[in-house]
């Protein structure tokens, strides 16, 4: 090898290590190093992981804006120096030094090393699912779906939200009726079943409590047009206008949720960590839960955004209205709920890691949640306009409890280890931020822009802000489209179009999520040996 390559390890590594070069001059230093990590990669050494860690740990560029590409870039040549054959046998080295600074980086810095870690390639290819085109659906009547599932009523029946359930002769056992939704497909509809069929068998076996759901066919199809409804369903439920369902005997603890106010902080603990485990063990095999729980940054406009709305973690926007987006999650006492939203993942590590975050936010999100419901009133701004205070409904030994084991469940889950890795992340002071944060509403107002008035009818606009409490009299004085109305809608979690107010659970997520990637990462490397 010539003499050139490892002259430009010298010099860049000398740059790192010159407190007077600019960002500009450091950021060019450790592009070289990028390249000979790819092109040399026999070069690199411990002095070059030296110098990357005191550029990760040094706050020298953190207010610069474009901070974090620096980070990224500095903390990927490391990675490249774990995956790249020809090295010098540092693989372990570099990603225990990655895993130690995201206990010790901060901001732009620690960013950058969980993303740079969240990018180790994994092997991860999901089921796919044949969905084709079917002929017109049968119809079915509900004394049909009762002998078609060969049970008895032995209660009344209920909706809960869009789905009609009853007990059965089977005590342990429920017979649940999903009624479709204006706007949703037959399509879709069959492929939620299909996820039910799937993960039912034997290939996706856990080795914990979990009971899938077991659809009920009619004419050997799994979606149907439902006709004499015992009762007719809520208001809030727009159906569909063919009526078209999809039914399935589900276990009688399947709308238990962890936040229910009659559910004890030990089963809490449980369920949330047992079903970490069990979106842990359905990533691993390419199964993504979308929506744990519904996630938005502003649910006002998504209509009319792109992204719906949506809460994207990693941009560490203000979360909306967080306590309503737990009331039921998709995570329950009989496991793992709503398949309409499971996917099938076949991609690059980078979306996977975002995936693996979305499935912690939720995580810690309900295991927030819980505390609050003990008392559900105390909730909002009190009589005098001051944010509710309900920091004394937690329990920060439990809560603490809850994120190690939500961790440990998806870890040991997602990489098949017995063993799982240290949690890189201070988890007394994230149990004091989330109490502090989740336990005083603090946020409570959004503004409905004028552009969102203007895309809703009169009649909508209207019913929107009776919904959020506006009185008769109020009402009559505010005209669509006319200005930006201050509406109360919290508690959100930071305030209208800001960075939300607990930076410190998208750390504690982003460093969750590149640990286990990592985790996955090594474990197939042994595999592989």
């Amino acid at each position: 090898m010539d003499a050139y390559p490892h002259t430009l390890k010298d010099q860049a590594e000398a740059a790192l290590n010159d407190p007077h070069f600019d960002f500009i001059a450091t950021y060019h230093a450790v592009a070289d190093l990028r390249r000979l990590a790819r092109k040399h990669p026999g070069v690199l050494d411990t002095q070059t992981i030296g110098a990357l860690e005191r550029l990760l740990h040094s706050n020298a560029f953190q207010k610069v804006r474009q901070a974090y590409f620096l980070y990224r870039e500095a903390a990927s040549v490391l990675t490249d120096m774990a995956i790249v054959p020809g090295g010098n046998g540092l693989g372990s080295t570099v990603l225990a030094s990655l895993r130690h600074m995201l206990l010790k980086a901060s901001g732009s810095a620690h960013r950058g090393v969980a993303e740079a870690l969240g990018s180790l390639p994994v092997r991860i290819s999901g089921p796919r699912l044949n969905i084709v085109g079917r002929p017109s659906p049968p119809t079915a009547s509900w004394t049909d779906l009762l002998s078609f599932s060969g049970l008895t009523a032995a209660g009344q029946p209920r909706y809960i939200g869009r789905s009609l359930v009853v007990e059965t002769s089977a005590k342990r056992h429920l017979l649940v009726v999903k009624l479709a939704k204006r706007g949703d497909t037959a399509a879709g509809l069959e492929r939620e079943i299909q996820w039910m069929e799937t993960i039912a068998k034997p290939a996706y076996a856990v080795d914990c409590r979990f009971h899938v759901p077991a659809p009920v066919r009619v004419k050997n199809r799994r979606v149907f047009r439902i006709k004499h409804l015992p009762l007719p369903p809520p208001e809030t439920v727009k159906r569909h206008p063919d009526g078209l369902a999809i039914a399935f005997v589900a276990h009688r603890d399947y709308f238990i949720y962890p936040n229910q106010n009659r559910i004890s902080g030990e089963a809490a603990r449980e369920i949330i960590g047992r079903n970490a485990f069990l979106l842990g063990c359905l990533a691993a095999k390419g199964i993504i839960h979308e929506a744990p729980i519904p996630l938005f940054h502003n649910r006002t406009q998504r209509l009319r955004r792109e992204d719906q709305g949506r809460y994207q973690w990693f941009r560490s926007g203000r979360l909306d209205q967080w306590l309503s987006a737990c009331a039921f999650p998709n995570l329950g006492l009989s496991g793992l709920r709503d398949f309409e939203h499971l996917e099938t993942f076949c991609g690059d590590s980078r979306i996977l890691y975002r995936h693996i975050g979305s499935h912690f936010f939720s995580l810690l999100l309900v295991a927030g949640s819980h505390f609050r419901c003990r008392d559900s009133a105390r909730m909002g701004l009190d009589k005098n306009g001051q944010p509710v205070d309900a920091r004394d409904l937690f329990d920060r030994q439990l809560l603490k409890t809850m994120i190690l084991e939500i961790f440990e469940g998806y870890y040991t889950g997602f990489t098949g280890s017995s063993k799982y890795a240290a949690l890189p992340v201070d988890v007394h002071r994230l149990t004091d931020r989330m109490i502090e944060e989740m336990g005083v509403d603090r946020h409570m107002t959004e503004l409905l822009r004028r552009t969102d008035q203007n895309a809703l009818t009169d009649d909508a606009f209207f019913a929107f802000l009776k919904e959020r409490g506006y009185r008769d009299d109020q009402l009559k004085r505010c005209n669509r489209g006319e200005t930006d109305i201050l509406i109360t809608s919290g508690p959100h979690l930071g305030d209208f179009n800001r960075q939300i107010s607990l930076p410190e659970l998208i750390e504690c997520v982003a460093a969750m999520s590149a640990v286990c990637i990592a985790g996955r990462f090594t474990a197939e490397l042994k595999k592989a040996a």
